[in-house]
């Protein structure tokens, strides 16, 4: 039981807002960056999107002006070799298909001022093994649902550079089971779920280097989250069929620093540079506290000892003709968690990201992006072990990920 409510934790901890690593981590709240690698996605300010990359450069947006997009994953796995003290199965594909959208708007006031909305889903992750899989003592069902809403205000300085500020709210719900034990009188589960609402901020900088060179930076807060939520437990021996706990965990994302580069090389030719930092080192321990427990269960410490990681990518965009853009581009992606903390729910590795992207301008006003990635991701080794009631229960497999992401994008100026 110990060892499960501290997944819920795990869980949630790694899906930060602006990385890649450890976990499907939701990125795509712009098609024209996932088709460059997220490259120049804090220094190109080409459309509405741009309130979640770089508030900065809403300042060069004119008009009011609304960009939509759907970005949809579908991340297929691979389990080999596995070993464990028990019998099971291991098909993989344990992450569910899904779709993802985000809307922003954005709105000048006067040359100097420009403001506007988004809503979006900043991360998220959903596992679901099958029933027989050889590791359900160490996870099973997973959800963390996060929506984020973000007014945002950009002002122009000069010709040359510009500031902007986003205050973001974001609701957080997360689920979470899995088999406690295999006792031979029962089969005890354990359901975990909580949620909480924080408030973060998002900074960011555009600056004209010279005619043809765009330099933006963006620093995107750490979220400090209080879940509450109950702890059931159903069939434990020692206990009634159901038993309840008010459960709570203090927990707090890290930030994150992008840095990005475009350059125009020609009229119809540019290219762009992305450097991610994500302070990972932030997450020593996490600290889980059940209302009513007692012995062990009443206060759970789970250290992670996770590092800071690095994301970077390089890109380019081709004016192939008037009314239709053409882009690409390659990334690396390092995670965060180390081999002695990778799960069965988060089994992550360093990835390879590989994008194709273009742009057709249907007529002044309007204009739709759509863009294709490829994750491919470093065989990861799971290794995981615990007492239980029954004696030791262990599991070791190799898993190799990927995933296909397609998205498509409606830009209007109204």
């Amino acid at each position: 039981m110990k060892f499960r409510l501290s997944l819920l934790a795990c869980t949630i901890a790694t899906l930060s807002q602006n990385t890649w690593a450890a976990g499907f981590a939701l990125n795509e709240q712009s098609i024209k960056s996932m088709g460059m690698a997220q490259a120049g996605r804090a220094s190109t300010a080409s459309d509405a999107t741009t309130l979640y990359a770089n508030p900065a450069g809403l300042t060069q947006l004119a008009g009011t002006q609304l960009a939509g997009n759907v970005t949809y994953i579908y991340a297929p796995a691979d389990i080999k070799n596995a070993q464990g003290s028990h019998n099971g199965t291991n098909d993989g594909d344990m992450i569910p298909p899904q779709p993802v959208g985000s809307g922003f708007m954005s709105h000048q006031l006067n040359e100097q001022l420009t403001v506007g909305i988004g809503n979006y889903a900043p991360f998220g992750l959903a596992t679901n093994y099958e029933d027989a899989f050889q590791g359900r003592w160490f996870g099973d069902k997973s959800k963390v649902r996060v929506i984020a809403i973000q007014p945002t205000a950009a002002y122009k300085l000069n010709k040359d550079i510009s500031v902007g500020l986003g205050l973001t709210v974001s609701r957080i719900d997360g689920f979470l089971s899995g088999a406690i034990a295999p006792l031979p009188t029962s089969n005890p589960t354990l359901e975990v779920e909580g949620n909480d609402t924080a408030f973060s901020y998002n900074i960011g900088v555009l600056w004209q280097v010279q005619p043809h060179t765009k330099v933006g930076f963006d620093y995107r807060s750490k979220t400090k989250y209080n879940l509450t939520g109950t702890t059931e437990v159903r069939d434990l021996p020692t206990k009634g069929k159901v038993d309840y706990y008010n459960a709570s965990l203090d927990i707090a994302t890290p930030a994150n620093i992008d840095l990005s580069v475009s350059h125009q090389l020609r009229p119809d030719l540019s290219v762009h540079l992305d450097l991610s930092y994500t302070q990972w080192d932030t997450l020593k321990e996490l600290v889980i506290k059940n209302e009513g427990a007692t012995g062990s269960l009443a206060e759970i410490k789970e250290e992670l000892d996770w590092k800071n990681s690095l994301f970077y990518s390089v890109g380019a965009e081709w004016q192939w003709q008037k009314n239709i853009s053409l882009r690409g581009g390659i990334g690396i992606d390092k995670t965060p968690v180390s081999d002695g903390h990778r799960s069965v729910r988060v089994p992550s590795e360093d990835r390879t990201v590989i994008s194709l992207g273009g742009s057709y301008l249907l007529n002044e006003k309007m204009s739709i992006d759509v863009g294709y990635m490829f994750l491919k991701e470093k065989t990861a080794v799971v290794d995981v072990s615990k007492i239980s009631p029954v004696g030791p229960l262990s599991y070791s497999a190799e898993y190799s990920g990927k995933a296909h992401l397609v998205g498509v994008q409606l830009n209007l100026k109204l």
